[in-house]
Parts: structure tokens; C-alpha cells; sequence
């Protein structure tokens, strides 16, 4: 008496249709990959500009991030690389919208900035393009402080400037006293310029320690645009499309349609499957 069918064994006799199946949709997939489109991302880390010896940010960096997904700054991108606004116009249009983007990089103080590019300098090109239209708008924010501070600066200079030469005057009549010793006859004209003297020290001391708080103010350390921490990174190879990615699902494809062929054409194997169903109900 023979035993009855199992499904393994159903299915054995049908090893080498599935698995010519598998291997070429695994074939057939790799070779779709091969004539994808190639893309490389392009990334950047950057520091939101500031102002001042406090640190105070240009804006804050969540805004950034907001202002980078607005459609009206892609536009302004793509204006700066002479692109299409209609991204159905344009591959390159349409890639930019759909993939600009920015995030805040772990513990707050860089953001990152990424995009595509059909080649490796594509990719850089539309990240340093979207960089510099962000960095035009920060240094409108920017302007009108460091000019506020500069003119102080220049006031301060001018000022101490005045104080050295009114100084310079009170020490003259000084020294021709004491060169001619006349400085007993006249000491009530001594002692008043004496005071006037040191007045003077003191508010040159004064304009000196504001000139060098402006000057630590204005110093490129404290007081900045937004800017790169890092050059733009490009990879070597593309990451779209990952062809190891399209054999494995070429691959189960492939098994899979067989299969559904194999179901339709092999009546026994159909009897056995829905007899192990029934077995386990």
C-alpha cells in the first residue's frame, strides 16, 4: 500500500522549476537595478550663526529646520541653479523637492542638511546651492547688528581718541610747570589740572574697556554667519538603487510566481496542500 503524498513531496518535484524561477528573478532584478537611475546623497553639518560674546543664535535652530521643508525656500534653490520650479518639468527639479531636507544632529548645537543628485557632483552642487540661499537669508538677520556694532566701535575709538589729545593738553601745562618751577606760585592751577587728569584717566579707562568689549563682541568667534563645521560629504557609490537589495527580492518574487504556476498546473499538489489544511483545522 502505497502512503499518501506529502507536501514536501508534492512540492519536491517542482525543485528545479522554483528555483530556475528564483534565479532569474534575481537575474531580472539585478539588471532592472543596473538601468535605475543612480542617486547619491550629498550632507552637510552646520552651525546656526550667532551674535555676540552670550551666544545668542541668528534663529533658532528648529526654525531652520522648518524654514529648509518650505516649499518657497526649494524655490529659491532652485532660482539660484536656474532650474524649473514644475518639478514634472525637470528630474532635477523634482528630486530636489523630494529630497531636501534638514534635522537637528544629536545634542542640538549642529544641524545637518541632505539632498540627491543623479551623480556625485549633482548631489553636492544642489546641497551647496540650498546651503548658500540659507546663508544669504542669515546674514540679512546679521547685518543689521554687526553695522549697529561696528559704529559703536568707531564711536568709542573716536571718543578715547578725543580723550588722549584733551589728556595729552592737561599734561602739557604740567610738565612746563615743573620745568620752569613755577609749579609753587601757581598751585591752585596745578591741583585743578591734576584732577582734570585723572577725570581723564578715568574715562579713558572707561571708553578702553568698551572698545575692548566691542572688539571680543565682533571677533569672528563670537559673532558669525551660519556656517559649515565640515565640507559637503558625498559617498562614493550610490545608495539608490542597492542592487544586493533588488536580487533578494527579485529572488522571492520569482519563487513566488513559479509557485502560483506550479498551484495552477499541479492538481495533486493542490489536493495535498488543502488535505494538510483540513489535517490541522
Amino acid at each position: 500500500m502505497t502512503s499518501p503524498p506529502t507536501l514536501f513531496g508534492a512540492a519536491r518535484r517542482h525543485l528545479r522549476l522554483l528555483l530556475a524561477w528564483a534565479v532569474l528573478g534575481t537575474l531580472m532584478a539585478v539588471g532592472i537595478a543596473f538601468l535605475i537611475p543612480k542617486q547619491w546623497p550629498a550632507t552637510m553639518l552646520f552651525q546656526v550663526g550667532q551674535i555676540g560674546s552670550a551666544g545668542s543664535l541668528l534663529t533658532d535652530p528648529n526654525n531652520v529646520v522648518q524654514r529648509i521643508k518650505f516649499p518657497g525656500f526649494i524655490d529659491q534653490v532652485l532660482q539660484a541653479e536656474q532650474l524649473p520650479l514644475e518639478a514634472s518639468l525637470d528630474a532635477r527639479s523634482a528630486m530636489i523637492r523630494k529630497t531636501l531636507a534638514a534635522s537637528i544632529a544629536k545634542g542640538g548645537n549642529l544641524l545637518e542638511m541632505r539632498v540627491l543628485g543623479r551623480s556625485p557632483e549633482e548631489a553636492k552642487e544642489n546641497l551647496l546651492a540650498a546651503f548658500q540661499v540659507l546663508q544669504a537669508e542669515h546674514e540679512k538677520l546679521l547685518k543689521p547688528t554687526v553695522t549697529k556694532l561696528e559704529k559703536n566701535l568707531a564711536d568709542a575709538k573716536a571718543a578715547l581718541q578725543k580723550m588722549e589729545d584733551e589728556r595729552s593738553a592737561i599734561l602739557e601745562p604740567i610738565k612746563k610747570f615743573n620745568r620752569d618751577g613755577t609749579i609753587e606760585r601757581k598751585f591752585s592751577e596745578s591741583i585743578l589740572l591734576a584732577s582734570m587728569l585723572k577725570s581723564s584717566e578715568s574715562e579713558i579707562r572707561v571708553f578702553r574697556e568698551q572698545i575692548n568689549n566691542l572688539d571680543e563682541q565682533l571677533s569672528p568667534y563670537r559673532t558669525f554667519n551660519t556656517k559649515a563645521v565640515a565640507p559637503a560629504y558625498v559617498p562614493q557609490h550610490a545608495v539608490y538603487p542597492k542592487k544586493s537589495i533588488a536580487a533578494v527580492i527579485g529572488f522571492f518574487l520569482g519563487l513566488l510566481l513559479s509557485g502560483l504556476y506550479v498551484l495552477a498546473r499541479d492538481k495533486e499538489l493542490r489536493s495535498t496542500i488543502a488535505k494538510t489544511f483540513q489535517e490541522q483545522t
